[in-house]
């Protein structure tokens, strides 16, 4: 008799455990927040640099448009940016000293350019900022074709972008965007890259937001 008592209050303690663990779990699970900030259609303008080549420094203004259908999947449906040539001292040194035997070839450089974009966001977060403030934020990754126009000479180029973002949540519509992309455009079978890194404004409407 004392050993069933024995077995059934061991029993009795295995299923309170059990419960527990389970009790743990849902709790561990609720922890789990849904995102504060939903977005649905995004406008952004960014200032940004190319910074590779060697000659002349893009540095480049635009923005575009974005439609994001669920919390981790979205469209960059047209993103555009315009390019401003700034020289560098080598560029100079190569005019002052060598011309006329530098060719304009030698200096070719991005007008334009412009994207479209399948972006996934895997990873949403909310941190604390001195004890005071509540900090959402979000990391991004981003893929699809893209184009470029060259100058010296007066080329169009196709190609793709693939890169990476974050996020950061000011208010309910309005966030802080930096975008680092690396753009490969081809001439012919000879593929040419350019490494764009641009910060920005985003405003976005039509959200579910919390």
């Amino acid at each position: 008799m004392k050993r069933v008592l024995l077995i059934v209050a061991m029993i009795q303690m295995t299923l309170v455990t059990v419960a527990h663990a389970s009790d743990d779990e849902r709790a561990a699970t609720f922890a789990v927040q849904n995102r504060k900030f939903k977005l649905g259609h995004e406008l952004n303008v960014e200032v940004g640099v190319l910074p590779l080549n060697a000659f002349t420094k893009g540095i480049t203004i635009g923005g575009g448009y974005t439609y994001h259908f669920t919390d981790v999947l979205a469209w960059e449906v047209a993103q555009f940016y315009y390019s401003f040539g700034a020289d560098t001292d080598l560029k100079k040194t190569l005019q002052e000293n060598f011309n006329p035997m530098v060719q304009p070839t030698t200096f070719e450089t991005v007008n334009y350019f412009g994207s479209s974009n399948l972006v996934i966001k895997p990873m949403y977060g909310k941190y604390s900022l001195f004890n005071r403030w509540v900090v959402h934020s979000e990391f991004f990754l981003a893929l699809g074709p893209a184009f470029a126009k060259y100058n010296d000479p007066a080329v169009f180029r196709g190609g793709f972008d693939a890169g990476i973002g974050f996020r950061l949540h000011l208010v309910q519509h309005v966030s802080i965007r930096l975008d680092l992309r690396d753009y490969t455009f081809f001439q012919g079978a000879t593929p040419k890259s350019e490494l764009y890194i641009a910060l920005g404004i985003a405003v976005s409407f039509g959200g579910r937001g919390k």
